[in-house]
């Protein structure tokens, strides 16, 4: 019992496979006991929690990398540190479970995942593949253009994968190890700071590659699974990036000013409300007419869906054109 709250309280597996593993590595006892016996102790002192029925392992379609750096994983998950709301980011391999990086940031923008994908590369070197789910962040495809991060992948030689709208099983992987991590945060005090939340991240990624037993690999520790096997890499040239040919639209601008191209939201002026307004944009710029005339022309910016007009605030009010 003294082991399973020493787990508990480091917020870390705590059930009768993970006591059982724990008592063998350790060597404290010249007989470890089996999963059913320290399961019916577990039962007997009231520590074990009924959970609801799931569905059969046998019912779910597995998939796992060939190799390391074969395939990584990518997202990211809402945290609360003493300031407010932040984002992690989370990058796990998908064949060992090594955690590739995890990194705080104020916001979950396309450069901030690169930055963190730069970050991993650095230690375990290029993946030849990258799975995320599809946030404007991470991919552009649902809206034809392409973000920041895809962009950059491809020049690396770095395969960007999407998975199934809302079907998040696709990314399980990461899904389950942020699952994890989180629940070793809560038992961390509270951060004050991002630099704090980074600090504790940094410790967690320690324990979870090198000290903790993965039971999705057969109780085997990441690292031992990565070394196990020789590491994959990505193609030595860059990988062509799609062709997303220009398209139109006619739109009304809103009563803010905007018009909307999905995944942009485009500002021109709250003097152009209740206009009619024909975009025209592909994968890099996009131009703005009413009644023939150019309204706007931009670069776009991919790493955010809103496009500013560039304008100071606080200037001169302009009337709003009446219907």
């Amino acid at each position: 019992m003294r082991l399973r709250k020493e787990l508990l309280e480091d917020g870390l597996d705590h059930g009768a496979t993970t006591i059982q593993w724990h008592l063998g590595r350790r060597g404290e006892i010249d007989k470890v006991p089996s999963v059913a016996t320290i399961h019916r102790v577990l039962v007997r002192r009231g520590l074990i929690v009924p959970e609801p029925r799931k569905r059969p392992k046998r019912a779910l379609r597995r998939f796992a990398a060939p190799a390391p750096n074969e395939l990584w994983q990518i997202d990211h998950t809402d945290w609360v540190i003493a300031t407010g709301m932040v984002k992690i980011f989370n990058i796990v391999d998908d064949h060992s479970r090594i955690a590739i990086c995890c990194r705080a940031v104020t916001e979950a923008t396309s450069d901030a995942a690169w930055v963190t994908f730069g970050q991993g590369a650095q230690v375990w070197g290029l993946p030849a593949g990258m799975l995320s789910d599809n946030g404007l962040c991470f991919s552009g495809k649902l809206r034809h253009c392409e973000v920041f991060f895809e962009a950059q992948l491809r020049d690396a030689g770095v395969r960007p994968i999407t998975g199934r709208p809302y079907h998040p099983q696709t990314t399980g992987k990461v899904e389950r190890f942020q699952q994890t991590l989180k629940r070793w945060l809560r038992r961390q005090p509270l951060a004050r700071t991002l630099e704090e939340l980074q600090t504790q991240l940094d410790r967690f990624v320690q324990i979870y590659n090198y000290e903790r037993p993965h039971q999705g690999i057969g109780r085997a520790i990441p690292i031992e699974r990565w070394q196990a096997t020789p590491v994959a890499g990505p193609t030595p040239t860059a990988i062509a990036h799609p062709d997303y040919s220009a398209r139109t639209n006619t739109v009304i601008v809103d009563a803010a000013g905007r018009v909307k191209s999905d995944p942009f939201r485009i500002q021109l002026g709250v003097e152009h409300a209740g206009r009619e307004a024909l975009v025209v944009i592909d994968r890099h710029r996009a131009n703005v007419f009413i009644d023939g005339a150019l309204i706007r022309h931009l670069e776009l910016d991919h790493s955010r869906s809103y496009q500013p007009s560039g304008r100071r605030r606080g200037g001169p009010r302009k009337p709003r054109l009446r219907s």
